[in-house]
């Protein structure tokens, strides 16, 4: 006798051929879970009778045997009386197959006592693929990878001779974040890697973010294994359970690197909530006599409404300038060799004033940018000056201080040159235009800003001198290197929204 058992085409549920048939390879999936066949479709619908126990499966069909429906009619015809195990083998080649396997695999009973707990188990093991995919992933775009080994010996500085030394904002947020419709990420890394990275020695980058990317770890890499920089310090590197990003500093060096330290800011405000900031320290050797301290920074941005200053995020930054500092008392407090600071460090050091032309350049420094120098000197500024009306006594002072350090790029221009948001003038003075567009958020466009600065204290050292330190645009127009076509086919016109400084470091 049969086991199957017919329900009529009058109850639910309808025929198949009142099922839409599936026209992508996820309906055939979902039809498929439904178990609704893709030929016959006209037949009534069958279903298969339970069994209760194997035991009873065994046994031969008695008078006695009760069924939960009927049996079918032996005048059945055939179309009817196919099954399910049968339209869905002429359905999906494979399926067979797999009955055949799963009918060969172990089979473990659960005892009752953890079988009631089934649907929590299901939930279980659910949290876990998702947790293990999830730990998958981060190991994949969080952790660095390893880097293969050096190509190009260590270089050595000979007497009377320089080291080409670069910081640069490189504006490479992780994915997803962008100022306009393209931020040319993976573009910008190739350019630098083919036509920035030859012309340098030491070079120092900020907004270099590892969160989610291996863009960063591609620039390492290059580095080292086309163009010798064998040593690099980086901030470290964040994961999502972090609740935010790395600080985006990195740090490479043709030269070997004695001592490598980092710190990490308190959180700022606004965006920068999410972006740990923080300092790098590398005390580079150049050759067996002669080594100084390399420090680059990101601090607080700017938010600022109506061109007015925002004195919350001036206070959060002149108190990370008092880590800083604290931070090179600490790592270059107990030698003599020089340091150098170097990078963005978010503090317009122009004064613009409305009756001057945006061509003007600023001799003139801005309070902002005095009490930042003070600050990293160790001075201090008089609480008066930060709205304490009546109180002299400084604040961000310290003990250990550095009363020669010098910004060389204003010393060697005479005013404080743009870094950001700069103009091009056309052939009429009157007619000008941003410098950028591509890049630059278009709040900040033709701000004329001076915010990253090359500062270096010798500490009573002449061997090491800075000399030739100057502005780099790094613009495509610019590059000897490329054609007129090539120029043509690149998206942006400069690496970044911000211009470069750079420097050369003579050993006399």
């Amino acid at each position: 006798m049969s086991t199957e058992s017919v329900i009529s085409t009058q109850s639910a549920p309808p025929p198949y051929e009142l099922y839409p048939p599936a026209r992508t390879w996820s309906g055939r999936i979902y039809n498929w879970v439904r178990q609704l066949p893709r030929f016959a479709t006209h037949q009534a619908i069958y279903l298969p009778t339970m069994r209760r126990s194997r035991r009873r499966r065994q046994q031969p069909p008695t008078a006695n045997m009760q069924y939960n429906h009927q049996p079918l009619p032996p005048h059945a015809n055939r179309a009817s009386t196919l099954s399910f195990h049968t339209v869905a083998s002429s359905a999906y080649d494979c399926y067979q197959y797999w009955v055949a396997k799963a009918q060969s695999l172990p089979k473990l009973p659960m005892p009752a006592s953890v079988a009631r707990y089934r649907p929590l188990m299901v939930c279980l093991c659910i949290l876990a693929t998702l947790l293990c995919s999830f730990l998958l992933f981060c190991s994949i775009f969080f952790s660095p990878l390893d880097l293969p080994d050096p190509v190009f010996p260590d270089q050595v500085l000979p007497i009377n001779g320089s080291a080409r030394i670069l910081t640069q904002n490189i504006i490479m947020r992780p994915p997803g974040i962008k100022n306009n419709w393209s931020d040319y990420k993976d573009e910008r890394i190739d350019y630098l890697i083919e036509h920035i990275f030859p012309h340098y020695d030491i070079i120092c980058l900020q907004e270099a973010f590892a969160f989610a990317t291996r863009r960063k770890d591609v620039l390492i890499r290059e580095a080292r294994l086309r163009y010798g920089f064998n040593h690099h310090v980086e901030s470290p590197r964040k994961y999502p359970w972090d609740v935010g990003v790395d600080g985006g500093l990195l740090i490479l060096s043709k030269y070997p690197i004695l001592k490598r330290d980092s710190i990490q800011y308190p959180r700022g405000t606004h965006s920068d909530w999410l972006s740990l900031k923080g300092a790098l320290h590398a005390q580079i050797q150049l050759n067996a006599l002669a080594s100084f301290h390399l420090y680059t920074t990101h601090t607080q941005a700017s938010y600022d409404l109506n061109n007015v200053i925002n004195p919350g995020d001036t206070s959060i930054r002149l108190s990370q300038f008092a880590m800083l500092h604290d931070f090179i008392s600490t790592t270059a407090g107990n030698d003599n060799d020089p340091v150098m600071l170097l990078g963005d460090l978010n503090v317009d050091a122009a004064v613009h004033r409305p009756d001057l032309p945006l061509t003007h350049h600023s001799k003139e420094s801005s309070v902002y940018y005095t009490w930042m120098t003070k600050v990293l000197k160790g001075e201090g500024v008089p609480a008066s000056e930060l709205g304490d009306v009546g109180n002299d006594d400084l604040v961000f002072s310290h003990p250990w201080r550095m009363p020669d350090l010098v910004d060389t790029v204003y010393a060697e221009y005479g005013y404080h040159p743009v870094t950001f948001g700069d103009i091009d003038v056309l052939i009429n003075p009157t007619q000008i235009i941003p410098g950028e567009t591509i890049l630059t958020d278009h709040d900040q466009l033709m701000t004329v800003q001076s915010i990253d600065r090359l500062y270096w204290s010798a500490r009573n050292t002449s061997r090491l001198q800075v000399v030739q330190p100057v502005v780099q645009p790094n613009k495509v127009k610019d590059n000897p290197d490329l054609s007129d076509d090539d120029r043509q086919a690149i998206h942006f016109t400069q690496i970044s929204d911000h211009y470069g400084l750079m420097c050369q470091l003579h050993l006399a």
